[in-house]
């Protein structure tokens, strides 16, 4: 087996450990938010995705961008080095992260009255602001695990102990009748055990070394990771600021339709994340080696798949937006129909366009990287602030979905004026035209038919989305690369592939 192949088959082992992880965490989560969406108020709601998202900015400063550093330098360097290299990351970190957290946390009366206008959302703000050093430490943790490769650890923290125990603590809030703090608590509290949990595996996957600092090393990391955080407060602009304008804009209760709708289409971003997890560490690895080729034969089979996943979930999220949100979350997040078909456009989008995020990262690009999510972040908040006064939560979404295909096309255009070639071709382009052909005929044809039930919107679903990939396969085959993964699943997992279907499809 060639070193490309491998390459391949790491990517795609890890991406489906990832994608079985992501949609466990996302199904515990999804209901444990339905649960807290129903259980408090509009504007109560509002005020915990408003914690969230001070949480998400907190940690992303006193992180430095070291665990991007972590996943690009952990597959590069020698054994005895890894271990020093983690412990001084985590160090740092936890620093920024305590001192952060506690100031936000303290200040959190004056946070939430001087900058936002609305006290209501003070106990989540404090709430919130002291889990920060936690949330900083598992961000650290997975970016380790990241670059050691090792996708189940991941799951373990990320997808399945963090959402479950949310989803208990949820619970137990409602069944004792706690208000907006006790759900903040139940959301913040899983990041000490995760936290903990995730450094402890780390730990466990670095060689028993003795802790020396290397001063070369660190400042090459730090060198590296610290334009990262430009990227992370930038991705976190384009993610998040939108609740904040939001909330001084309109109010609380218009963040909470806007969140219902955000965390809905947050199930589109499994897509890319499962793949993205072990693709840059894979790239780097090979741009190592100056296997360029081996980069795009890696991506170009990724990159097609991810169009089909990005279409078929657009259907529910997107053709069928409203009476989504009003079947799952309730009538009074109608409102949000609109802005979720747009923010779906956008992430499916971003889906296909973000596998040119870990290929410049492989090449060591990251100040690329900062300078794409920083000029992304400004059209954000400039769009954002434009649009929302006008046209409320739809102008949130568009603002956001502009910036997702403005930062991720920049990658693009530099990936290949690097490179001189890229991942996206007519692998990409070609099912991207059926998608919106057989989904356009669904969507102002079929959709207004269709009865508002949650079985006829997953029956429905359902069908245009067999129809579409059957489409797909009979117009343009399956590559070598995908047989090759094909056949690597039948090995390892004992999953059957008929040779007549393989041979009738597969077009070298």
């Amino acid at each position: 087996m060639s070193d490309n192949d491998q390459a391949i088959r790491d990517v795609v082992k890890g991406a489906s450990i990832v994608y079985v992880g992501l949609f466990l965490e996302l199904v515990i989560a999804f209901f444990a938010q339905v649960l807290a969406a129903r259980y408090l108020s509009v504007g109560g709601f509002g005020g915990l995705t408003t914690g969230t998202a001070l949480l998400d900015i907190g940690s992303i400063i006193a992180g430095l961008g070291l665990a991007g550093g972590l996943t690009r330098y952990l597959p590069r360097i020698e054994s005895k080095q890894k271990r020093s290299l983690v412990t001084t990351a985590v160090g740092i970190s936890l620093t920024n992260a305590v001192i952060i957290g506690g100031l936000v946390a303290l200040g959190a009366p004056v946070i939430a009255t001087e900058v936002f206008g609305d006290p209501s959302v003070t106990v989540s703000i404090r709430i919130f602001g002291a889990a920060i050093p936690f949330s900083a430490l598992l961000n650290i943790a997975i970016g380790g695990i990241r670059g050691e490769k090792e996708p189940l650890y991941r799951v373990y923290v990320k997808n399945i102990t963090q959402p479950l125990i949310r989803f208990f603590l949820v619970i137990v809030a409602v069944v004792l009748g706690l208000d907006q703090a006790g759900i903040a608590g139940a959301y913040a509290f899983p990041y000490v055990v995760t936290s903990a949990l995730a450094l402890f595996l780390l730990y466990r996957t670095l060689p028993q070394t003795p802790l020396q600092i290397d001063v070369d090393l660190t400042e090459r990391v730090a060198r590296y990771s610290i334009p990262l955080i430009a990227s992370g407060l930038a991705g976190f602009v384009y993610r998040s600021v939108d609740i904040f304008l939001i909330l001084y804009f309109l109010d609380s209760s218009a963040v909470g339709v806007y969140g219902v709708a955000y965390a809905a289409v947050g199930f589109m971003q499994m897509f890319s994340t499962a793949f993205n997890f072990l693709g840059a560490p894979v790239a780097s690895e090979l741009e190592h080696d100056e296997d360029t080729e081996g980069v795009m034969s890696v991506f170009r089979p990724v990159s097609r798949w991810l169009v089909v996943a990005s279409a078929c979930a657009f259907v529910p999220l997107g053709v069928f937006s409203s009476e989504f949100i009003s079947i799952i979350y309730g009538s009074a997040y109608a409102g949000g129909g609109l802005a979720l078909a747009i923010l779906a456009f956008g992430y499916g989008s971003q889906n296909v366009l973000s596998v040119n995020g870990p290929i410049l990262q492989a090449l060591g690009r990251s100040r690329l990287l900062a300078f794409n999510s920083v000029l992304a972040a400004i059209v954000n908040v400039v769009l954002n602030v434009l649009f929302i006064p006008r046209f409320g939560i739809v102008g949130a979404a568009v603002a956001t979905s502009i910036s997702f295909v403005l930062r991720d096309g920049l990658a693009a255009v530099e990936v290949r004026y690097l490179l001189d070639t890229t991942p996206i071709r007519g692998n990409v382009f070609g099912p991207a035209l059926v998608a919106i052909g057989i989904f356009g005929v669904f969507g102002f044809i079929v959709a207004p038919t269709v009865p508002t039930t949650v079985l006829w919107l997953l029956g429905v679903s359902g069908v245009a989305c067999l129809l579409y990939v059957v489409s797909v396969l009979v117009l343009f085959g399956i590559s070598r690369t995908e047989v090759m993964i094909l056949r690597s699943a039948e090995e390892q997992y004992g999953l059957p592939v008929p040779d007549p279907i393989v041979e009738l499809l597969h077009r070298r």
